[in-house]
């Protein structure tokens, strides 16, 4: 056997675990998006809503809607001071009527 064709087959024999690695984490992949992706989607909607609506009953005074007095306000700013901006734009940009409908192919 050839110095040539041993460093071939020393090649390919340490290129198949990568090779292996790689369609074991394709298939994961897949199996998590005909699984899990949508439940992963839905989860993260319900947080961002309920995050939306907890920023709104202490901070509503920011957009115009105070509900709470500002002294509670105040004692919680300092944990949402980072999340402040992006709330404020999530809150009050403008949106399509039909934003919150789901549109599912089973449906159809």
């Amino acid at each position: 056997m050839s110095e040539r064709s041993a460093h071939h087959s020393l090649l390919i024999t340490h290129h198949w675990p990568a090779r292996l690695r790689a369609w074991l984490r394709a298939l994961r992949e897949i199996a998590y998006g005909m699984t899990g992706y949508e439940f992963a989607q839905h989860a993260r909607h319900l947080r961002s809503e309920r995050e939306t609506l907890l920023l709104l009953l202490t901070f509503g005074d920011m957009v115009g809607l105070p509900v709470l007095p500002p002294y509670y306000s105040l004692r919680l700013l300092p944990y949402v001071v980072p999340e402040i901006e992006a709330w404020k734009r999530r809150v009050l940009r403008e949106r399509h009527p039909l934003d919150k409908e789901e549109f599912d192919l089973i449906e159809m």
